[in-house]
This record gives C-alpha cells, structure tokens and sequence, in this order.
C-alpha cells in the first residue's frame, strides 16, 4: 500500500513538472538588455514588428496631447484611458488600440505637468527604455530639482510596469548654450542614436529641435545664428548634463522653404545617418505648404529625396487612431 502511494506521488510530481515546464517554455522571454525596449515590447506581444521607413498609418506614435482627454480602446481591457497634458500614449496600430505609455503623476513628476516636447528610446529593438522630455514651464523633477522649459530631462522605463518611469536627470542644460528667453523654450525633440550625420559623427550626441518662437544661438564658431519656431535646430554636444557645451547648427530653414513663422510644434525623425535630410512633424494649426494640406495634429513629412518639398498628411491622426484630443509632441516607431 505504501508502495503504491509512493509511486501515486511520484507520477503526480513528474506530471507537475512537466506542466511547469511546457509553462515557463511559453512565456515571453527578455532579449539581453532585460528592462529595455526589447522586453517591453515582448511583454505586450509586440516583437514581430518588421523596420520601414515613410511615416503612416501602419507606425506607432507616442504622443503627448494639448489638452487633457480620452482615449480608446486600451489594448490591456478594451476600456478608455484617460490622461493628462503631462502623460504620453502609444497607438497600436497593430490592433488599433491604445497603450498607456508615460504615467507622469505615477512617476513622481507633480501635477500640471505637461510635456512640451518629447523623444521615446524603447523599440522593439532597443536594449534599453529611455524616455526624453521637455516641460511646457518651469517645474520640479525628482532626483533633479528644478527645471526650465529649455532643458532636456530623462527618464528610464520601469520594468514591470506598464507606464511608470524613473531615474531622471538633467541631460541638457539650455541656459549653458544660449536657450534663456521665453521663445526660445523647446516644443520639438528628436535624438540621433550612435549612427549619425556624417558632418558630425565626433559629437559626444546630436540633438535636434524648434523653439517655440525666435532663438538666437552660438555656431560652431561663435557667429549669431537667428531664425524662428519654424526651423529645425541641430545641437553638437561636447558635453551634456549641468555643464551642457557644444554649438547650434542649422538642420532645416523652414521660412526659406515657405513654412508659417512658429508653425512647427512636433519632430519625429527616423534613426541612422542613411535618414538625413527626411523627418515628420506636427504644426500649430493649418498647413498649406507645397504638396501639403492639413492641420494640427496630421503628420508631414519633408524629405530632400523628393525634391526639397513638404507633403502629407501621411499621417492623419484623428482619422487612423480615433483620437479626438490633438497631439503636441510625438515620436514615431517606424515599424509594421
């Protein structure tokens, strides 16, 4: 009789371990890098995602909204996500729904927050999960102190977590190159990876951005540059953090390519020096410009492969997502 319990036991506990096998052999598992893109991105089923490369319908925005609002349906339960001006979301265009990206008050980060600018570093792809922000004013930061609407703050995603964020610090200090005045506040954002324009590969980290309205800035060898919210600035980095140095550069003069004075308000751009001379933004309001026709919130493209020109929408946000709120601040994920 014992015997027979004995060997009862014995097919259970092999049974029960074979089951935790087939088990733990399903979940998704966390490419090098565990905490990164690649993992957050395995945790919501989305690693089959293949690179391309024109802004549309088929990508996945991170945006931050000009005003507070709701959208849906969440990828998570099917129900709406409300946020606010300081929150970011991610639209899955995979199954057109909506993710909760940046919980800014769950972060840490006090209430009124609102991103101004915004720069996301966790695709699919990516070994890490950072997240780059510029505040709409003046503010407080944990682990940082006060910040001003002319530096860059960055955040890193916590795993585990659907939207909460962490770790920030003061990665780029305006005032220590020029960037003081209310127009010169930044509301577009886009960081190069390592793959950089070729003219400034030995920069320490290339950044690009507009300024809400007029900026005047040092070059690289100390003349005035001068121009408005609707260029693109290029920033060489000889160093960042609370003693930012480096010098501006031009990237896009966009009232020499007839672009409204301040019109643009959003940048995304593709990664790599292969991408140089393309990119997508978000502007104020209408946008006639060229062969393109829309408002805020569509997303445009101007491109130096077709013929130095503006087009679009190539994107038309309230159409593809559903969203009624507008867009302020984006970051494309140019994937299918």
């Amino acid at each position: 009789m014992r015997t027979s319990r004995v060997a009862q036991f014995g097919l259970c506990l092999a049974m029960l371990i074979a089951l935790l096998l087939v088990v733990v052999s399903t979940m998704p598992v966390a490419a090098d890098g565990s905490g990164g893109g690649r993992a957050r991105w395995a945790a919501i089923g989305g690693g089959g995602v293949s690179p391309n490369d024109i802004a549309g319908p088929d990508d996945h925005p991170v945006v931050s909204f000009r005003t507070p609002g709701t959208v849906s349906p969440s990828c998570i339960d099917g129900a709406d996500i409300q946020y606010g001006v300081g929150d970011a979301l991610l639209f899955w265009s995979n199954f057109n729904c909506w993710l909760p990206w940046i919980d800014a008050e769950g972060s840490g980060l006090p209430a009124g927050t609102d991103i101004n600018a915004l720069h996301d570093e966790c695709g699919p792809d990516e070994p890490r999960c950072d997240s780059y922000f510029v505040f709409a004013r003046a503010q407080w930061v944990p682990d940082v102190g006060r910040v001003q609407p002319h530096d860059i703050v960055s955040a890193q995603w916590v795993e585990g977590t659907q939207d909460i964020v962490d770790n920030f610090q003061l990665l780029f200090d305006g005032s220590d190159v020029g960037l003081t005045t209310p127009s010169e506040r930044i509301d577009a954002l886009f960081l190069f990876d390592e793959d950089r324009p070729a003219p400034y590969a030995d920069c320490t980290e290339v950044g690009l951005g507009s300024t809400v309205g007029n900026y005047r800035v040092r070059d690289q060898w100390g003349g005035w540059l001068t121009g408005g919210g609707e260029d693109v600035l290029g920033f060489c980095a000889s160093s960042l953090g609370p003693d930012t140095a480096g010098y501006w550069f031009v990237y896009h003069d966009g009232s020499a390519e007839g672009m409204p004075r301040h019109a643009l308000i959003g940048l995304a751009h593709e990664e790599g020096n292969k991408a140089v001379g393309r990119f997508n933004f978000l502007t104020r309001g209408t946008f006639q410009v060229d062969q393109a026709d829309g408002g805020a919130g569509d997303v445009f493209e101007f491109s130096t492969y077709n013929g130095d020109i503006y087009r679009g929408p190539l994107l038309r946000f309230a159409e593809v997502t559903g969203a009624t709120g507008v867009p302020d601040s984006i970051h494309i994920y140019y994937f299918d």
